[in-house]
């Protein structure tokens, strides 16, 4: 997973992505980024992540109202919110793009 700095955030316009936003004091973010790493090993897919704390007019930017929040911008923007399992994620992953 990578982690996107502020001054970083340019390099995601216009490309095809998977986004994690996440806050570090919160629980299910620390529970769903444990899933997302479990993820990457398996299928040699790789996340972005960004911390809504140090970039949060981004996150107003692109609409994000509760955390844990995943982006896939591929195709079409989906986004998904709360705690999701190995299962789901990889059903957005992999068919709702």
């Amino acid at each position: 997973m990578i982690e996107i700095k502020k001054k970083n955030i340019f390099l995601l316009k216009n490309k095809k992505k998977i986004i994690l936003f996440y806050s570090k004091f919160n629980n299910s973010c620390k529970i769903i980024k444990k899933t997302i790493l479990k993820i990457e090993k398996k299928i040699k897919i790789l996340f972005f992540s960004i911390n809504i704390e140090k970039n949060l007019i981004f996150c107003i930017k692109n609409n994000i109202k509760k955390i844990p929040t995943i982006v896939f911008d591929f195709k079409k923007k989906i986004i998904i919110d709360g705690i999701k399992n190995i299962k789901e994620i990889l059903y957005f992953l992999l068919f709702k793009r």
